[in-house]
């Protein structure tokens, strides 16, 4: 058990701002993102102690989030027009700061500057079927076996997939143009 705990708090410590901006990225909310990671994380948790073969715990703990992040989708209400800019307006300062998991390692990794920013903002102009790929492989650094296995297709399709998003992402930002 000790030895299941250590490495299940080696994993937590390696993966969990990388787990959190994932999640914030897609649900734009601090709470609502914590909360995934939580479930994410305990859902390891819950594999580790059943002794199942994890052979890959990234690509795993990616995988958990991304369809709880669908789940979330899927489950959430509808709001009136009304309600949500009431919302928002109430809340664009809570939901715009959030707490630092590992602040070193945080600071470390978000340190892209304006165009790195800009870059962000354009990749979530992609389709869906482009954006995560792109997302995972140049802001994540995951490589498309392991986005293969986190998307639940072939590392091949995978790879056709960042090509392809590159095309559109260059088109999106204008790329080459004079």
């Amino acid at each position: 058990m000790k030895d299941i705990q250590s490495t299940f708090e080696a994993i937590y410590i390696k993966e969990s701002d990388v787990i959190f901006r994932f999640c914030l990225l897609r649900v734009s909310n601090r709470e609502t993102a914590l909360d995934i990671v939580q479930e994410t994380f305990l859902r390891l948790w819950k594999q580790m102690q059943e002794d199942k073969d994890i052979l890959n715990e990234r690509a795993l703990l990616f995988t958990i989030a991304r369809h709880l992040i669908i789940d979330w989708y899927r489950k959430k209400k509808s709001f009136s027009l009304d309600a949500m800019v009431l919302n928002n307006s109430n809340n664009d300062e809570r939901e715009t700061s959030f707490d630092i998991l590992d602040e070193e390692t945080t600071f470390a990794n978000l340190e892209i500057g304006a165009e790195g920013r800009y870059l962000i903002d354009q990749i979530n102009k992609l389709g869906d079927t482009y954006r995560e790929s792109i997302y995972l492989r140049y802001v994540e650094d995951l490589s498309p076996g392991e986005i293969g296995k986190i998307m639940g297709i072939t590392p091949n399709a995978a790879s056709v997939r960042i090509n392809r998003g590159l095309v559109e992402l260059k088109k999106i930002v204008e790329y080459g143009k004079q």
